[in-house]
């Protein structure tokens, strides 16, 4: 799939609301389900971010 700069700006903008949100939902909690979940999407969000980049 090939994506423009301004839809890659929008999908970034749109995973770091996400990493946010459960963020703040796991607060103190030690839910390693919502943990696992917040590693994918700083995972997704790095592989976004890098071809964001690159255009």
């Amino acid at each position: 799939m090939n994506l423009t700069k301004r839809e890659l700006d929008l999908i970034s903008l749109s995973l770091f609301k996400l990493k946010v949100e459960k963020k703040a939902l796991l607060g103190d909690r030690k839910d390693t389900e919502l943990m696992k979940m917040i590693e994918e999407l700083e995972k997704l969000s790095e592989k976004i971010d890098s071809k964001r980049l690159l255009k």
